[in-house]
């Protein structure tokens, strides 16, 4: 087997990270493996792939696997130092920084591409919305007190009131600012117009959108796509992005500076120590196509179906099973003799 090259010196900050590839496929070993502990992301898409991921690297891979649950920051530094093997969903620009000092330090390296159909923005608003004010179309309009006024809450002292990221995501530094740039909002001139709450998780965000759109009430939120959620709300037609500076007007295209979010690349990572304990699932990572097909169609199962299970986890590992065995773009993914463990344990469920 040729040796891999496991760290390259990259500059993340500009355009796609390089993923560590292995030219020749390693085999799987018999005899027992090591469990390997997937990052459990607070957050439906990331949790959906590590469902999948794991069926396929428990029952053809012969790992056991384990899923840590928590925020983008304190995941991430759980990858750093081994406590967390695999994320699935490394966002950049949101993680430049941090992102390229663990790649340059050689705690963690890019092995595949996650969810290449991709947006996400700061500045949402419901089509109704600007169908009744017609001039509000930009960032700027906010400063507007008329504007203003259409998001303000009765806690909010007149300020428009941003459903923006959760605290411990990465997004959330890009808004509210971190020792890189000073954040959107800031830069964009918002810090006496806007307030940014935190809704505190994924799916009160999810309610509070939701909400408001079954009631046709001004909202303005910060989502992403490819998801369920965007696609029943009829995004782009239904949802409006307010106008933004173009991310080439921000040093290294980062948002952090004041500038509307690049389309993101989402990197599937590991740590390097689990390069040398399973170089063989690096091949597999390669492979990996998550598609937006691939992404809605389990995100939707899982959505219809959760509430069958008593656990999140029980969900997504149900959700994987559905995925696998309905769909069969996976199976270019893995090795026969891995292919012939899944479909063998596919067969038993």
């Amino acid at each position: 087997v040729k040796e891999v090259e496991v760290v390259k010196e990259v500059e993340v900050v500009k355009e796609v990270e390089k993923i560590v590839e292995v030219e020749v496929e390693v085999p799987v070993p018999e005899g027992p493996k090591r469990e390997i502990v997937f990052g459990g992301l607070n957050w439906d898409s990331a949790l959906v792939q590590n469902g999948i991921a794991r069926y396929i690297v428990e029952n053809g891979y012969g790992h056991e696997t384990s899923q840590v649950e928590g925020a983008t920051v304190p995941l991430f530094q759980g990858l750093r130092k081994g406590d967390v093997d695999i994320t699935m969903e490394i966002w950049l620009p949101n993680q430049n920084v941090v992102w390229n000092d663990a790649v340059k330090a050689g705690e963690v390296i890019p092995v595949g591409k996650s969810l290449e159909d991709n947006w996400q923005s700061t500045f949402l608003i419901p089509a109704y919305v600007q169908e009744a004010n017609p001039d509000l179309d930009s960032v700027e309009d906010l400063k507007d007190e008329q504007y203003k006024a259409l998001f303000a809450e009765a806690d909010s002292g007149g300020k428009a009131v941003l459903y923006g990221c959760i605290a411990g995501w990465a997004c959330r530094g890009v808004q509210e600012g971190t020792e890189a740039g000073p954040g959107q909002i800031e830069a964009y001139g918002l810090a006496d117009h806007v307030e940014l709450r935190d809704p505190g998780t994924s799916g009160a965000l999810g309610a509070a959108i939701e909400g408001a759109f079954k009631k046709e009430e001004p909202i303005l939120f910060y989502y992403w796509g490819p998801t369920k959620l965007m696609l029943d709300l009829g995004y782009p037609e239904k949802v409006v992005d307010l106008e933004q500076p173009d991310p080439s007007t921000c040093a290294g295209n980062d948002p952090v500076h004041g500038c509307a979010f690049p389309p993101a690349e989402i990197m599937i990572a590991m740590n390097t120590g689990l390069v040398q304990d399973a170089p063989y699932l690096i091949s597999f990572f390669n492979k990996w196509d998550w598609s937006a097909g691939n992404q809605l169609v389990a995100d939707a199962w899982y959505g219809e179906n959760s509430e069958n299970y008593d656990t999140s986890e029980e969900a997504f590992e149900a959700t994987a099973v559905w995925f696998l065995s309905n769909n069969d773009a996976w199976q270019s993914w893995v090795p026969e003799d891995v292919l012939a463990n899944v479909l063998g344990a596919l067969a038993q469920e």
